[in-house]
């Protein structure tokens, strides 16, 4: 396996910056951002981590989430290996979907289809012996495959559950890097109310931020300090701006740039970040303002400080 680039996962609990720190990082020479942003095929469910290491019951924090866990059990249960579900969805799902705009979304923006056919051609004949050095191998095939230019040093993938699975990660790849996004859990949790794929209410979604970050913190502390920065997008974009921007390119060993200090200036601006809507739209909010305090002591006492800036 030839690795002549550093991965590195922004992730988070999801609307909480991850998408915009790498979006900005790409204008640096060396650094590339994965299209699709979110590449799915590595952390997903029965994704290339859960094919080497299992799935841990833990992550499963909503019963959509449970019924997701069941139907693939029951997929495993009908005849179909691990290696064959994983082999359908990476061809399938994670190949080409329809996106918010109707495009296609997935694999099919970054790489061509015969890209993935030879790389997977190859997993398929080294995973009977070896399969994690297969899995390793398709990895850095697939990202490979979009790197146009040599010099490029880093290779990012935004999918929110990257912090959430970092140890998993670091197991499977030990040179990864990882950027923790966290942003105000009431703003967080107004914006993913108004998602899909999330819990439906503000005050349902505030509790399902407080998981996403407990799991997120224990997952970091079994990685080494130097893997990792946590940022938050209020520093990032509102009120420590130069210092943050210093910071994530120290953690990256990168030098500034004009590109990127162009699109970090005037793109990446403090009027464009949303905070406070929550207080016009949660039923009661003092109850739900009540309850964030209350969440931000009960982090507090696991070591997890998250201050609150307004």
């Amino acid at each position: 396996m030839r690795i002549d680039f550093t991965p590195v996962f922004s992730g988070g609990t999801g609307r909480s910056g991850t998408t915009a720190i790498v979006n900005c990082l790409t204008r640096h020479p060396e650094f590339h951002t994965s299209m699709p942003r979110e590449i799915k095929y590595l952390t997903d469910r029965a994704g290339l981590l859960d094919l080497n290491f299992g799935r841990p019951l833990a992550f499963e924090t909503s019963r959509r989430e449970v019924r997701k866990r069941v139907f693939l059990r029951t997929s495993l249960l009908l005849g179909k290996s691990k290696h064959q579900v994983f082999r359908e969805r990476i061809s399938t799902r994670w190949w080409s979907q329809e996106g918010k705009t109707g495009k296609p979304r997935g694999l099919v923006q970054g790489i061509e289809r015969e890209d993935l056919n030879r790389a997977l051609e190859r997993f398929d004949f080294k995973s009977k012996e070896d399969l994690l050095g297969a899995s390793q191998d398709l990895f850095f095939e697939l990202s490979r495959a979009q790197l146009k230019d040599q010099s490029v040093k880093y290779f990012a993938d935004s999918t929110p559950l990257n912090i959430q699975n970092a140890n998993r990660i670091s197991r499977f790849m030990p040179n990864s890097l990882f950027i923790n996004m966290v942003r105000d859990g009431r703003d967080v949790a107004l914006s993913v109310s108004k998602e899909k794929w999330g819990p439906s209410t503000p005050e349902e979604a505030l509790e399902w931020w407080k998981g996403r970050i407990e799991k997120s913190f224990l997952a970091l502390k079994k990685i080494p300090e130097d893997n990792h920065i946590t940022v938050r997008l209020e520093d990032f974009i509102v009120h420590d701006r130069d210092a943050t921007y210093r910071k994530v390119l120290t953690f990256l060993n990168l030098d500034d740039n004009d590109t990127l200090r162009k699109y970090y200036d005037e793109v990446l601006l403090a009027e464009k970040m949303s905070q406070g809507d929550w207080a016009k739209v949660v039923k009661n909010p003092n109850a739900f303002e009540r309850r964030y305090s209350q969440i931000l002591q009960e982090l507090y006492s696991q070591g997890i400080e998250i201050e609150q800036y307004y």
